[in-house]
């Protein structure tokens, strides 16, 4: 279903031949304690969400089918999810949250037939939003995010976004508008203002037309020849993954240094069940890497090198942990030597990992940060770093490090073309405050000019 859906999306935003360089992993769970297991503070009414921490870009969701009122409500979740991803992977910018959600709302409820495909249906628990509940202000739906409006409003928030962007691209002139629109709202202008400047209507006009929009809804109905089945390969996990492949994307996600110690007791207590597994072991030495002894961390990975060299993950978690241990030296006041030494360690790792694949971006957005004591940033080390972006535009950290090489490097636009999707994040909370404010200070500094006042690199390192 994904593969088809991917396809459809592609199809209808010209990106056919647009190269896929990273698959998404999507974890499909059974229940809200099983999504626990990954977010242990999911609230019961969660079903899906779209992770992009550093380390991984990935899907967590209920695949149910026990929803009384709408049986395909379980799918919806699943590609609500991946149309985030698809928007973040190859439209990378600053959108509004109605927008964000929206277009996440409207391509979700797809029906993929095998000669047609139905777009533009509605999510039955959003229509009974917009018909039963109390709407959410039109100025605060197009300038606030789902988590600026009280809880009692979300589900009017996300019905409403669904409708408007419906609206929004039922209609070839008023889609054609939205790239004007958006463009005056990066410029500053307040969303409600740009939109009545774009569209011609104030918030009283807009809020009429959408109501009487919900009598005339139509959807987009696509004929096609089936598609060829997409091809799937199984591989069985190892007996470890059963207890273990949901908390490795928790340690992921950075566990709060307050919990770290009961996590980690956690995790050696499951390894211990399996102390010759390779898997558990790997597991057990990035849970050390992350929340334990980094010494202890480092020598499990290079027994674990010793018995498979081109183990693909035990190398990632090495060259981070070298890393680490790197940023660690210079806020040590370590040497400069003493640092570059631990850099070029970490290298080593770093150049092994591109060998395997290529499209590694954390393999990228490593070696660049080797690289970290050069005033200017070599042309090469630019390219590094914008490939990583390009691989992983979700990931903030990598384009907030990205813009700051390209600060150092005089080259302003490109800076605040990496900061834009930051700055536009709707969950991207302090730092996509902080991008907002470094692209209002960059934006009218022609590329090669010096900065005058504070550094800005300065102040990006210690923020980014």
């Amino acid at each position: 279903m994904l593969e088809d859906f991917d396809s459809l999306l592609r199809l209808l935003h010209g990106k056919v031949d647009a190269e896929t360089p990273r698959k998404l992993p999507v974890y499909l769970v059974s229940s809200t304690p099983e999504m626990r297991r990954v977010l242990p503070d999911a609230v019961d009414g969660l079903r899906g969400v779209y992770l992009t921490p550093l380390e991984d870009i990935f899907v967590v969701a209920i695949r149910a089918d026990n929803d009384r009122y709408d049986r395909n409500n379980g799918d919806d979740v699943v590609l609500h999810e991946y149309t985030h991803h698809f928007v973040a992977q190859y439209f990378p910018a600053g959108y509004p949250g109605w927008l964000t959600e929206g277009l996440a709302e409207y391509f979700m409820t797809v029906d993929l037939q095998p000669e047609k495909v139905l777009v533009g249906d509605f999510n039955r628990s959003r229509g009974y939003s917009l018909m039963n509940t109390k709407w959410v202000p039109m100025a605060d739906l197009l300038s606030k995010r789902p988590d600026q409006v009280a809880e009692s409003d979300r589900n009017a928030f996300y019905a409403q976004s669904w409708l408007l962007t419906h609206y929004i691209w039922s209609d070839r002139d008023r889609r054609s508008r939205m790239t004007k629109y958006l463009d005056a709202v990066h410029d500053g202008a307040h969303p409600m203002n740009a939109w009545q400047t774009v569209y011609g209507q104030d918030e009283k006009t807009l809020e009429k037309t959408l109501t009487a929009y919900t009598d005339k809804l139509s959807g987009l109905e696509l004929k096609r020849t089936p598609p060829p089945p997409p091809k799937i390969t199984f591989s069985r996990m190892p007996a470890g993954a059963d207890d273990l492949i949901l908390e490795v994307q928790q340690l992921k996600l950075d566990i709060p240094p307050a919990k770290g110690p009961a996590f980690l007791a956690k995790i050696r207590k499951i390894t211990a069940k399996r102390p010759n597994e390779f898997y558990s072991r790997r597991v057990m030495a990035r849970a050390e890497c992350d929340l334990g002894d980094r010494k202890i961390c480092e020598g499990m990975l290079k027994g674990l090198l010793d018995e498979r060299s081109q183990d693909l993950e035990t190398l990632q978690i090495m060259a981070a942990s070298r890393l680490s241990t790197a940023r660690q030296a210079i806020r040590d006041k370590a040497s400069r030597e003493q640092v570059q030494a631990i850099y070029a360690d970490a290298a080593s790792y770093l150049g092994r990992i591109h060998k395997i694949d290529p499209n590694d971006y954390m393999a990228l957005f490593g070696y660049a940060q080797t690289k970290g004591f050069d005033v200017v940033p070599s042309e090469n080390t630019l390219n590094v770093i914008s490939r990583a972006a390009e691989i992983a535009p979700q990931a903030s950290l990598i384009r907030m490090t990205a813009a700051r090489l390209f600060i150092q490097a005089r080259e302003y636009e490109a800076a605040c073309e990496m900061l834009a999707p930051v700055a536009g994040n709707p969950h991207g909370g302090a730092r996509a405050r902080y991008a907002a404010q470094l692209m209002a200070e960059l934006r009218d500094k022609p590329d090669g000019e010096a900065l005058s006042g504070a550094p800005l690199a300065s102040a990006f390192a210690a923020n980014g």
